[in-house]
């Protein structure tokens, strides 16, 4: 293999000039740079250069290498790839406009590796006030190795709204390896205009991390790492940091096509500015439309962080939307913080939804999710949605769909708090969304705080689903617009709130119910016109094996002053409030 050697006295700056190499003539090989009076290094406008290794000396300057905007790769890395042997960083900038992936000005390919955390790579556009961004691919089975990456876009319009923006690429069966990224988001009008980190085909992130930065214009992006194909996050690690400034979206991790979370742990961060976006997680948000499965979860870890240490906007959190593909969370663990924050989004959180009409759906598969209590009172808690958007379908309608939202064999575990009047971490079924055969636990609160909370609104379904309430912990049916069935109920105390009156949304169960404590509680609300009656009795709850309890074991609020009674008649558990 032909060594060829930067001359420590060159000619010029340009790599593809023959006399500044010693032995004349533009290196394919190995190109060996040591000590240099020339250590800004740029490409012919028309290079294709390639290499097969670049080397740095022991005694090599502290280098930069510029790539501008090309049709095709600048300079193409093909064999062993860069290898720093100097305690001098390395740089390589490419600053330029593309039109895709496939446009790269800087490329791996074979087995190439990008070098050691002394090798630095940035891709952006050619300036602040430019557009687009320069491309870094990774092809084939090359390697980011343990580089350090820097992707950002400019404050410039593409033309023909393009949204390309500065971008790391890895396609085939490329690595990200141990590198490090840090992507930044819109700086312009542009909104759809981003730093991106993309894998594509089989790619793996392997060990590398990711720090996807919040946007920081309005209406503008974070920065993005996504996923296509069946690339793989594999034991990542991602930081999504939210928005600095009102109506900017956090960072972000795509998964779209049949893309897996892997292994990878997730950082959903709150947002700073009030009416900023958290960091999010996202799940077949974006093109193609896939015709089975969709993307998943996998087994990774996804922490999402409600507003704290003075943040005012939203909650990191994950979506899982399936607008072009059936998502699921699969046996991964996600976790959602609470607030110290009013608003609602300003907890870490968790939505399944869709948008009808559709053909996907999404599905908590078998992961389990943890859902905390707000901080104080009126702060908001930490929760996981289940939610129809668009025309709701009325069940039982030729236009119903089984493509729904689903808890699937999920554990959802709702935490109680630990200070007076905070509120508990919920989980919340809207719209016709099912609980299916998932696992619903609630647990009291301690210290003054509300339980843990279950709650089925609208004509939402419990399926076969268990739900076990602690303490004070709840499960709310009171807004449900009939009643709800769920699999079994295990009460180690907990309260059933249920909406009284012509509307009684009735809790029956296919399965047991089981008590674990001396009594349990119900909390009756009603509507002053909702057709509500003294001296009538209301079934409030039914199963089969109603007959081995005794009506001593059930209490409730008063109304209007008056105790309730309850009764045991056959299967069926009932209250009446009789005057006087």
């Amino acid at each position: 293999m032909t060594q060829s050697n930067w001359n420590s006295k060159p000619t010029n700056s340009e790599w593809n000039s023959a006399e500044n190499w010693s032995p004349s003539g533009v290196p394919t090989d190995t190109a060996t740079f040591a000590s240099s009076t020339e250590t800004a290094i740029t490409f012919a406008q028309t290079s294709e250069a390639s290499i097969e290794i670049i080397q740095f000396t022991d005694n090599a300057s502290s280098y930069t290498f510029s790539l501008g905007t090309s049709d095709t790769p600048a300079l193409i890395i093909s064999g062993e790839g860069v290898f720093n042997a100097s305690r001098n960083r390395q740089s390589f900038i490419v600053a330029a406009t593309s039109s895709g992936y496939k446009n790269p000005q800087l490329k791996f390919i074979n087995s190439a590796s990008a070098g050691e955390a002394d090798v630095y790579y940035c891709s952006g556009p050619e300036s602040e006030k430019g557009y687009g961004g320069g491309i870094i691919s990774f092809c084939d089975n090359t390697s980011a190795g343990a580089a350090i990456f820097k992707v950002w876009t400019g404050a410039g319009v593409p033309p023909q709204h393009s949204t390309v923006g500065g971008e790391v690429s890895f396609s085939d069966s490329s690595s990200a390896s141990a590198a490090q990224f840090t992507i930044y988001g819109t700086l312009g009008a542009d909104g759809d205009t981003f730093g991106n980190v993309v894998f594509h085909n089989t790619a793996t992130a392997a060990n590398a991390v990711f720090t996807n930065v919040g946007g920081t214009v309005s209406g503008g992006d974070g920065g993005n790492t996504q996923f296509y194909g069946d690339s793989t996050a594999a034991n990542g690690i991602y930081n999504n940091w939210g928005g600095t400034c009102p109506k900017a979206n956090g960072g972000d991790v795509a998964f779209d096509a049949n893309a897996t979370g892997a292994n990878g742990y997730f950082h959903n961060y709150a947002a700073k500015a009030e009416g900023a976006y958290g960091g999010v997680t996202s799940f077949n948000n974006n093109p193609p439309h896939m015709p089975s499965k969709g993307a998943s979860a996998g087994n990774g870890s996804y922490f999402n962080y409600g507003a704290r240490e003075g943040e005012k906007g939203g909650g990191g959190h994950v979506e899982f939307s399936a607008k072009y593909g059936s998502a699921t969370a699969e046996t991964a663990t996600i976790v959602n913080y609470g607030s110290t924050v009013q608003s609602k989004s300003s907890a870490g959180h968790t939505i399944f939804s869709i948008n009808q009409p559709t053909d996907y759906y999404p599905s908590a598969g078998k992961a389990t999710f943890w859902n905390h209590s707000g901080v104080v009172e009126g702060t908001a808690a930490g929760f996981t949605e289940f939610s129809v958007y668009g025309t709701q379908v009325k069940a039982g309608s030729e236009s119903e769909t089984s493509q729904v939202p689903t808890a699937d064999q999920a554990t959802f575990i709702n935490l109680g708090a630990d200070s007076p009047k905070a509120k508990g971490g919920y989980t919340l079924f809207s719209g016709n969304t099912t609980a299916a055969n998932a696992t619903l636990i609630g647990y009291g609160g301690s210290q003054g705080g509300y339980g843990g909370r279950v709650v089925f609104y609208d004509q939402a379904t419990g399926d076969k689903a268990k739900v076990q309430l602690f303490g004070n912990a709840e499960l709310d049916i009171s807004y449900h617009t009939s009643g709800v069935t769920i699999g079994s109920l295990e009460l180690s105390e907990g309260i059933i709130v249920v909406q009284l009156g012509t509307l009684v949304t009735k809790l029956s169960l296919s399965g047991e119910l089981t008590l674990k404590s001396p009594y349990t509680t119900f909390s009756f609300y009603y509507n002053a016109k909702g057709g509500f009656e003294l001296n009538t009795p209301y079934t409030v709850l039914t199963c089969a094996n109603m007959s081995s309890f005794t009506s001593e074991q059930f209490s409730a609020n008063t109304i209007e002053g008056i105790e309730p009674t309850f009764s045991i008649v056959g299967s069926d558990l009932q209250v009446i409030y009789k005057q006087k």
